[in-house]
């Protein structure tokens, strides 16, 4: 792992893995706190590494020390249930032809935005929390076959397995983070940092349909609209594919309060992501916003041929035929 002033986490995350580790290895990019003296208690291999904006150096830094067969990638402010322990065990002793397996990242929140997935874990530290982020993120793979993690920041390693023509699959595993409850001082200066590191890995690639999406989402955040189109829409031009591209320019348009531009850019997010009912229902929604329902309900009838269990649109398919009575 690597830390900078994780006293408040360490503790509980390194106690959740020691059972199953035989060597934990730990890069500090610079704490003040007690992070190193927490780490000490638990035999830790512990060197430093000067901060360089750049999380995959850091990374890459910390599993250039690992010396056992398989590597597992976790944050401080992570915890892994000890159930899901001998799952991992299982993985690495049975691999079958998989170099990586994608664990489940769950960041826990209180308020509920789009995304989040009610939380009824009865896991005695994550369930007084209301809803969850889920995210995959191969963090448990090989040693020795030389991986790296790639990007500036939201680094993965995946790309690297993938460009050695190897594979990797989600296991039924969940690490369990709490970054977002953190106090909020804390999360507004690493939301300064995030965003120096974004815009400055986009100024060094201007034409990644990757950073220009992650741009336009900062801008999106802090509410700076024209900016948050103007990536958009340049991530869209580098690759109509990424994400749901036209999905994200039509929720700008949403909170401009631009309803028919917003309906036109849902319907170019349908035709790219054809197999993804999301779009269809977002453009259901605003139909339903503008009481005219009738055209929300031939969307979602044809959306609910294809998505019978889709709770969205069977949800909205309920609010529909209500309001049609």
């Amino acid at each position: 792992m690597i830390t900078k002033n994780e006293e408040k986490y360490l503790e509980q995350c390194l106690n959740g893995i020691k059972d199953i580790a035989d060597e934990i290895i730990i890069v500090d990019t610079g704490s003040t706190d007690k992070t190193k003296e927490i780490a000490k208690k638990f035999n830790a291999k512990i060197f430093d590494f000067k901060w360089t904006d750049d999380f995959s150096a850091a990374r890459n830094e910390s599993i250039s020390h690992a010396a056992k067969d398989w590597i597992l990638v976790i944050d401080a402010d992570e915890v892994i249930e000890k159930d899901d322990l001998g799952k991992i065990k299982n993985m690495i002793e049975n691999p079958n032809d998989f170099a990586g397996f994608q664990l489940e990242q769950r960041s826990y929140i209180n308020n509920f935005f789009e995304g989040a997935v009610k939380n009824d874990s009865d896991f005695e530290l994550i369930k007084d929390y209301q809803f969850y982020i889920p995210h995959n993120l191969v963090r448990l793979f090989k040693n020795g076959l030389g991986f790296y993690f790639k990007h500036k920041i939201h680094e993965l390693i995946e790309d690297s397995i993938t460009e050695k023509y190897l594979k990797y699959k989600k296991i039924d595993v969940v690490l369990h983070h709490f970054g977002s409850l953190k106090d909020e001082s804390l999360i507004s200066s690493k939301t300064g940092q995030y965003s120096k590191i974004i815009l400055k890995q986009l100024e060094e690639n201007p034409d990644s349909a990757r950073y220009n999406y992650q741009a336009a989402r900062m801008y999106s955040g802090i509410s700076d609209f024209s900016n948050a189109l103007k990536y958009f829409e340049k991530t869209a031009k580098l690759n109509p594919n990424y994400k749901l591209v036209f999905s994200e320019i039509a929720k700008i348009y949403l909170q401009m309060n631009d309803k028919n531009r917003a309906i036109e850019y849902f319907k170019k997010s349908m035709k790219y992501n054809s197999d993804n009912p999301s779009p269809a229902n977002n453009l259901a929604v605003v139909y339903m916003s503008m009481g005219k329902f009738e055209q929300a309900k031939k969307i979602l009838e044809e959306q609910l041929r294809k998505n019978p269990d889709n709770k969205a649109l069977k949800y909205n398919y309920e609010k529909v035929l209500e309001n049609l009575k």
